[in-house]
């Protein structure tokens, strides 16, 4: 068959362009079994959480050490990564991170948390509001609600951490 007789008109493709997500009901599900593992509300689990994302949890090279302390309670990195390993989540923090960006946004904003990259990113571009620096985080990136000038900022620094590789 000639290649170029193909009718792709007929032919549904998704292209997998869109962020992987959680669904909202793993994502649910995921932080009543990190708040059963600490002894903690879900809501305390939620915002644990989240500060360990915007702390930079979300990152590969991420250290197990990063933490938040919510209500006295200490959660780490390395010991939420291990309920996902022992309950076999089919999806990574970061894919989390994703799903609920904006929540991680709100909580980083109430509690005085900028994102990972705030620092790295803000001396670069000093016109960055307070805000921004709330958004500034490396899962932001494809997040809709993020400010365009903050999600410009992490495209080009995605952007250029590929182009050093190369």
């Amino acid at each position: 068959m000639d290649l170029n007789s193909i009718d792709l008109t007929k032919i549904n493709v998704d292209n997998g362009t869109e962020p992987a997500k959680v669904e909202v009901s793993l994502s649910e599900q995921f932080i009543k079994d990190v708040a059963t593992s600490f002894k903690v509300s879900y809501e305390q689990a939620s915002v644990g959480v989240a500060i360990i994302c915007q702390k930079g949890g979300t990152a590969k090279k991420a250290q197990g050490t990063i933490y938040a302390i919510v209500d006295g309670v200490r959660m780490e990195l390395s010991s939420v990564l291990n309920i996902m390993r022992s309950k076999n989540y089919k999806f990574t923090l970061r894919q989390w991170a994703r799903t609920n960006a904006e929540f991680i946004y709100k909580v980083g904003s109430a509690f005085g948390i900028h994102g990972d990259l705030a620092k790295k990113l803000g001396r670069m571009d000093q016109s960055l509001s307070e805000d921004d620096l709330y958004w500034l985080s490396n899962f932001q990136m494809d997040n809709g609600s993020c400010p365009d000038k903050v999600r410009n900022i992490l495209l080009d620094h995605y952007n250029n951490m590929f182009k050093k590789g190369a």
